[in-house]
């Protein structure tokens, strides 16, 4: 028998609403042992049996299944009040981008940093380091940060962080990176900082080569170097197949409580 939206809803407590928050921020995807390090429960056991609870109640869907890997679903957005990309299908290629963006942030909370997940907040953020909504990032006429990190480190600044996409050259990434924040830079100087994430010893040197290039280094606005990077030591898991059938309650989502 299906069960409806506001029975579902009882399934889900503070920790798992949490977790579910921001696992859809972090682009949607994680395999079980992410989730445990996410702290959704205290042991791999515990939280492999909340994550099969949270897929009966329709708010993911397991999308591979060596690894199982899970996936966030409307269900997911409607709880958080806000729909979502990150319930979208996507490709092989895709998932496990997203999957390294989750193993990124389980080690760059870590550092001496605060994450900043909202978008208004994130253009907060800016204002107070002297960057004015007309210099962010912009996407049909509006301020567009949904897609970067922005990190509060302890003594002010901030540190923006994007995701190598291994699919994506190199240096066209690490180009648009540093031109979409130039204006920012040019009213914020050392108060603001940009990270590459990468996943690969041979990734790292495609961008190392990069940083050079005057192409790069003219939208840099001065600072030492156009971008620090960073190699996430935690190897992404291989995908070979998706399954993006949906789990049984998901076309249940438009029926009213």
């Amino acid at each position: 028998m299906a069960i409806r939206f506001s029975e579902r809803v009882a399934f889900v407590d503070d920790g798992t609403d949490r977790f579910l928050t921001t696992l859809a921020r972090l682009g949607g995807y994680c395999t079980v042992e992410q989730a445990y390090e996410m702290g959704l429960a205290k042991s791999p056991s515990q939280t492999q049996a909340l994550l099969n609870g949270l897929e009966r109640a329709g708010f993911l869907r397991r999308i591979a299944e060596y690894p199982v890997v899970y996936q966030t679903t409307k269900s997911a957005a409607r709880l958080m009040g806000t729909d979502s990309r990150a319930r979208r299908p996507h490709t092989i290629h895709q998932v496990r981008w997203r999957l390294a963006t989750v193993s990124f942030y389980l080690e760059a909370r870590k550092w001496p940093a605060d994450f900043i997940f909202g978008h208004d907040e994130k253009i907060v953020a800016f204002g107070k380091i002297g960057c004015p909504r007309v210099a962010l990032p912009h996407r049909g006429g509006q301020p567009y940060l949904w897609e970067d990190f922005v990190l509060n480190p302890p003594g002010g600044g901030l540190c923006v962080a994007i995701v190598d996409r291994p699919h994506w050259t190199a240096f066209l990434q690490l180009q648009r990176f540093v031109k979409r924040y130039a204006p920012c830079r040019s009213r914020t100087g050392d108060r603001l900082s940009l990270v590459v994430a990468v996943r690969s010893e041979a990734r790292l040197r495609l961008y190392e080569n990069a940083t050079g290039h005057r192409k790069v280094i003219e939208h840099s606005k001065g600072a030492p170097e156009p971008a620090s990077l960073y190699q996430v030591s935690t190897p992404t898991p291989p995908i070979r197949t998706l399954t993006h059938e949906p789990v049984i309650h998901t076309n249940l989502d438009s029926r009213r409580p």
